[in-house]
């Protein structure tokens, strides 16, 4: 029996991905494969990451520039189509794992051919998120409907958006599958360099100054540009450091030579964020509201800051502001300059806390039973080792 998860995206950098298979490991009667495209400017290739045969091919068209855009997107879509349903098709899967909306014809395809399962991942509301043109939401939806009776099980990372399917599709075997860390409880496995404030350490805050930490897209609609303000009024005496790459990058970067206590940190692998983390006294997790699947979201960094045990200053929004209050994992506050600053200063008046609530259901191995569950329904022969 073979499985074969299938992506847009490349399956050797992918965190979500890269979890699901290591979940899938325990499970036997099977052979994983994986089918992604290689980021632009990497090598693509065949590799074998926990147990699985992943293909990361590389799109030909995509590193031609000089064709219009409209004529090279579709030469884009018709090259990854043909090579991935070849590669696929040769594999012969029992269930295809699809993730996310534009491999989903193939996957469908495939597995009417190969008569496979299919199960339907979606990491967002694929037809209103961040930076997607109104065109482009409704062939998105068109896709979803059209394939979604070729779909056996569906996947994804909020109770809203799981809702939101369930109100508009016929229903489907489901699991809700949070984007959350693998951790470990040993205090021995983290980084030294990043051990008790590090960042005070590195940057030079002064010991009674509280640091909070950004994580994520340094990328419009996440609520940087708020922060920035926020962080330069003179009542707020905390400094923020900031931890991932994007387009604002610069912007804060520049803003830091103005404003001492604005700091950009250099992204770190991902089994080194939970660690790193722990060095600060609060996170930032606020999003803006740019679209639907924002609203509905549950950011990876959300869980990464509660296993950190650093309590968390969250957007006020529907699941996020569930988790916070069942978990007591900080504070919600909306998305302006004023609600932040106050929060801001009400955290600075409380001083350093650690979290203390049991939050193992968060986990990813809590995550990774309802994800080999819904597998067992749609191929009952799989079983654990």
């Amino acid at each position: 029996m073979k499985i074969l998860h299938l992506t847009h995206t490349d399956v050797r950098v992918d965190s979500r991905i890269l979890k699901e298979l290591r979940a899938l490991e325990e499970m036997v009667a099977y052979e994983l494969h994986a089918i992604g495209i290689a980021e632009l400017g990497s090598k693509g290739g065949d590799c074998t990451m926990h147990s699985a045969h992943i293909c990361s091919l590389q799109v030909f068209f995509r590193s031609i520039r000089w064709i219009p855009a409209h004529l090279r997107y579709a030469l884009i879509y018709l090259e990854t189509w043909m090579r991935v349903f070849a590669r696929g098709l040769a594999i012969r899967p029992s269930l295809i794992h699809c993730h996310d909306t534009p491999l989903l014809p193939i996957a469908v395809t495939m597995a009417w051919l190969c008569r496979a399962k299919v199960i339907y991942d979606a990491h967002e509301l694929e037809s209103d998120k961040n930076g997607q043109t109104r065109w482009i939401a409704r062939c998105t939806l068109a896709v979803e409907k059209f394939c979604w009776k070729g779909v056996d099980g569906f996947v994804t990372v909020s109770a809203s958006i799981l809702r939101w399917y369930g109100d508009r599709f016929p229903h489907k075997n489901s699991a809700l599958v949070y984007n959350s860390p693998v951790f470990s409880r040993d205090p021995a496995a983290d980084v030294p360099d990043f051990k008790e404030r590090y960042f005070h350490r590195k940057y030079g805050i002064p010991e009674d100054r509280l640091v909070f930490v950004y994580l994520g897209l340094l990328g419009p609609g996440r609520g940087i540009e708020t922060l920035l303000q926020v962080f330069s009024m003179p009542d707020v005496k905390a400094h923020v450091v900031f931890v991932g790459r994007g387009s604002l990058r610069e912007t804060i970067v520049n803003h830091a030579l103005e404003n001492d206590k604005v700091h950009v940190h250099d992204v770190v692998p991902h089994e080194q964020v939970v660690p790193l983390v722990k060095s600060a006294d609060y996170g930032f997790c606020m999003v803006e509201r740019v679209s639907l699947s924002d609203y509905y979201s549950l950011p990876n960094k959300l869980f990464e800051y509660a296993f950190a045990r650093v309590p968390v200053l969250a957007s006020d929004f529907p699941d996020m502001r569930e988790l916070v209050e069942r978990f007591s994992l900080g504070l919600c506050a909306a998305n302006d300059v004023d609600a932040i600053a106050q929060a801001v200063g009400r955290l600075q008046g409380e001083g350093r806390q650690r979290m203390t609530s049991d939050i193992e259901s968060l986990g990813w191995q809590a995550q990774a039973e309802r994800l080999t569950a819904l597998y067992r329904q749609l191929l009952p022969v799989v079983g654990r080792a």
